[in-house]
């Protein structure tokens, strides 16, 4: 699946763990973060590094593919309308 936002890359992380019935707490602690800051990665709040790592790719006609394990294959990932628009860039 295709990955061009925070928000799309939130809700494959979130539907992920809740395939694997991982508990939020557990996978923070397993990622050495605190929940809030995996919560809110899972709601698509982006950091300015995200967003800027979002911008480059699409700036630069990257596309990012996310391959989720067989105990998610039935997450889904709605299309962002807020994501950024792949650019054509004209090379001289």
């Amino acid at each position: 699946m295709e990955v061009r936002s925070a928000k799309q890359l939130g809700a494959a992380l979130r539907g992920t763990r809740v395939a694997l019935n991982l508990p939020v707490e557990d996978l923070a602690a397993m990622m050495g973060t605190s929940h809030t800051f995996l919560s809110r990665l899972e709601q698509g709040k982006a950091t300015a590094a995200l967003q800027k790592l979002f911008t480059a790719l699409s700036e630069l006609g990257i596309a990012m593919y996310l391959e989720l394990p067989p105990q998610a294959a039935d997450v889904r990932i709605e299309s962002d309308p807020e994501a950024p628009v792949k650019r054509s860039r004209v090379r001289r």
